[in-house]
């Protein structure tokens, strides 16, 4: 039988006094966590339709009944309110008993409608002074620097994506449907302890694996054709995200060439990381090689991007935007890739930790071409 957690684990305490210090800084007197992802980040709480408070001193969380003994399990330390009548009114009554005036809340996170309910709540309720304050990715912002507890899980997240890959790998034969094989990636997923993948499998074959986000169908794999695969794992709420293309049977000079091309500046651009590089110069390496090889124009996306909780998460690596330095503890993907479109592409992607000294790669699947070719 599970037991309540009755006190807040020490990288939960690490992170509060990180997210009060922003507060502080910011002249906020509390923070409203309307996003999952920032909820359990600070919490270790998973539940859905629930909405955090953290104060100076305190932290609420409001919820409903069918979190109620979840909430005990995972973060029996919070003050927890169940509300029976509409969130907007619960979270008025709570900041209202808080004594907070002015209050954060994460702008991108949060609807107009459900800001508008809240303000409607505390004026009815008399709460005069109240003032909520839109913040732009302040928690994004602080979840970019993984701690040694995050990195741990998505190690953990990578270890079984690819495992799940492997397991799979051997078993791919032409004939079998797109959906088929992400399917089988599911439950190899699943069976090896992951709550879900991180994101929709991809399984591209043939030609259309020159569509980057492309969602599997009844396509078949089929010889002297490349079939992709994006992938990853979300285990105890941390993703990973890899990519491997295969190629089955005989393989044209051309394709031949996209893929070293795409190795070639993936290696380049993971040698070249480490803390002060920044997300445009990142960019850069690997888009260089593939500019020189002549296929520029076919690398349309950027370099990569964070993961954590979340599987797009800051910092991004690509040639416009803000442009930012990498940091210790920033975990990245790395996954340049050449789409030629009716024929095919090529994309290889690996999760990568940026640590005091340079990087480490996380991720150690093969991916030679002579490792991916299938006969």
């Amino acid at each position: 039988m599970k037991t309540a957690v009755s006190s807040v684990k020490a990288f939960l305490k690490a992170r509060q006094v990180i997210v009060r210090e922003a507060m502080k800084s910011l002249n906020l007197d509390a923070i409203l966590l309307t996003a999952a992802p920032d909820l359990a980040y600070l919490s270790n709480f998973t539940g859905d339709d629930s909405v955090g408070i953290i104060t100076a001193k305190d932290f609420v969380l409001v919820t409903d009944f069918r979190y109620q003994e979840q909430a005990a399990l995972e973060a029996g330390w919070l003050k927890v309110v169940i509300r029976e009548g509409k969130m907007s009114a619960e979270l008025a009554t709570a900041l209202a008993s808080a004594k907070v005036k002015r209050v954060g809340f994460e702008a991108n996170n949060a609807t107009f409608g459900e800001i508008h309910a809240i303000d409607k709540a505390l004026a009815e309720k008399g709460a005069k002074g109240v003032e909520l304050v839109p913040l732009e990715n302040i928690l994004v912002n602080i979840r970019k620097v993984k701690d040694d507890n995050e990195i741990d899980l998505i190690r953990k997240s990578v270890a079984i994506a690819e495992e799940s890959f492997t397991a799979i790998r051997d078993e791919i034969k032409a004939g079998q449907t797109e959906n088929y094989l992400a399917g089988l990636m599911i439950l190899e997923l699943r069976s090896r302890g992951a709550s879900d993948s991180s994101f929709p499998v991809i399984v591209a074959a043939g030609s259309n694996s020159s569509l980057p986000h492309y969602r599997p169908g009844e396509a078949t794999v089929a010889r002297d054709k490349p079939v992709l695969f994006d992938w990853g794992a979300i285990y105890k709420g941390y993703c990973s995200d890899l990519t491997r293309t295969l190629m089955i049977g005989r393989v044209s000079s051309q394709m031949k060439t996209i893929y070293q091309t795409v190795l070639n500046a993936q290696l380049a651009a993971i040698e070249f990381l480490r803390p002060g590089v920044t997300t445009h110069q990142a960019d850069r390496v690997a888009r260089q090689v593939i500019d020189k090889a002549g296929f520029g124009k076919y690398f349309g996306h950027g370099l990569g991007h964070g993961i954590g909780r979340q599987i797009h998460e800051l910092p991004a690596l690509r040639k416009t935007g803000e442009n930012e330095e990498l940091l210790p503890g920033m975990v990245i993907t790395v996954e340049p890739g050449i789409y030629l479109p009716g024929e095919g592409g090529v994309r290889i992607e690996d999760d990568v930790l940026i640590t005091h000294s340079g990087c480490e790669v996380l991720s150690s699947l093969p991916k030679t071409f002579e490792d991916c070719h299938l006969e």
